[in-house]
């Protein structure tokens, strides 16, 4: 069996090592970047079966590039994103939804990590 892929694009060190710690016992190769410009350089070399991105990142937005990366390579059009965030605003949601390689928009704390890494298993699932 050919091991899963996910990218994890996040700042926070909490997420980072607990959704590490939980795809470590999967066949899963969990690859992590904190800043958009690691994200792209993986994504120049993997194809994620599943990205997962913060929109508030230290540094820079966390969509800075990351979403038109996606679109704009074949390669990549089709890898679902789970936006990670902590901002609630229902008119970034429904643009972001509505961009097509969104698929889920999640506010922190209205999830908890092991419903984060459920909803990230279904998406590894050939036949959903």
């Amino acid at each position: 069996m050919d091991k899963h892929s996910i990218l994890l694009v996040d700042d926070d060190a909490l997420i980072i090592n607990t959704l590490s710690k939980r795809f470590s016992s999967r066949e899963v190769e969990f690859y992590t970047a904190q800043t958009p410009e690691e994200a792209r350089l993986i994504l120049d070399k993997v194809v994620p079966e599943v990205l997962i991105l913060d929109l508030l990142l230290t540094k820079e937005d966390g969509s800075s590039g990351i979403l038109d990366k996606l679109k704009g390579e074949e390669r990549l059009k089709n890898v679902p994103v789970l936006v990670l965030t902590n901002l609630d605003k229902p008119e970034l949601k429904q643009m972001l939804l509505s961009s097509g390689s969104v698929k889920e928009y999640i506010i922190k704390g209205s999830l908890g990590l092991d419903e984060l890494y459920d909803k990230v298993i279904w998406y590894l699932q050939p036949e959903k």
